[in-house]
């Protein structure tokens, strides 16, 4: 119905026409899911620092693989950015520095794995939806996204109630989470680079321990401060070369 209301339907026909388009738009959605899956095995088996520490590795595997894949040239800014932003991830997490004595259980090994492999479903994720975002409009790709992830996962909601006290989460969700903040997502790809993405990436954390602040009273400590300082201080970089 989104499709048709906005004159979007045309660009079904176009994928009909080109098989590579088609097959890559039917990945986004099997990647979506295998990124999501991979990232909540993390948080499960793991703690929550190193679940999320393995899961922005997806800003270096598209370092490494969008030279192949998109041609994208990687500025030495790029790695810079990468080293200063995983930096600021690692302090603000409070993960274990270089000496430190880490023991894993193998739940734990499993937990750490799942999530990297998560980062490098969204690596791929990233680089697809660079690869097709100025060919069709974003309101199209998160479209053809939101269906097919529901067609899939259809058969795991069956029996699960309901309940108008859920509704609202359940909206919200829907609109905010799963269509406006994708939309925005895919349509900033026009104007940036994969890497350049993937390393704005590191903003969510930023975003997560400012909102807690406002929300939740939550008050950040001395080493979140430093690593979103170190963060923030990697987007500007990123944004100032972008706009060179």
């Amino acid at each position: 119905l989104v499709l048709l209301s906005t004159g979007q339907i045309r660009n079904v026909i176009r994928t009909d026409n080109n098989s590579r388009d088609f097959f890559l738009l039917m990945l986004i959605p099997v990647l979506f899911v295998v990124n999501t899956f991979l990232f909540f095995f993390a948080f499960k088996n793991t703690t929550i620092a190193n679940a999320v520490m393995t899961h922005y590795t997806a800003p270096i595997f598209v370092a490494l693989l969008a030279p192949f894949f998109l041609k994208e040239r990687i500025l030495k800014v790029a790695w810079l950015a990468i080293l200063l932003s995983s930096i600021g991830l690692w302090s603000m997490l409070g993960a274990p520095f270089f000496g430190d004595v880490v023991s894993l259980s193998d739940s734990e090994r499993q937990g750490i794995i799942a999530g990297a492999l998560s980062g490098l479903a969204y690596a791929f994720l990233i680089l697809i939806i660079r690869g097709i975002a100025k060919k069709y409009s974003s309101l199209f790709i998160v479209c053809v996204q939101n269906c097919l992830v529901a067609l899939m996962l259809l058969p795991f909601i069956a029996g699960i109630p309901l309940t108008l006290q859920a509704l609202p989460y359940i909206l919200i969700l829907g609109i905010v989470h799963s269509t406006i903040a994708p939309f925005l997502y895919v349509q900033g790809f026009h104007s940036v680079k994969a890497n350049e993405a993937a390393i704005l990436g590191y903003l969510e954390p930023v975003g997560a321990v400012i909102l807690a602040l406002i929300f939740l009273h939550e008050v950040p400590g001395l080493k979140a401060l430093l690593g979103g300082a170190l963060i923030l201080y990697s987007g500007f970089m990123i944004l100032r070369s972008a706009r060179a």
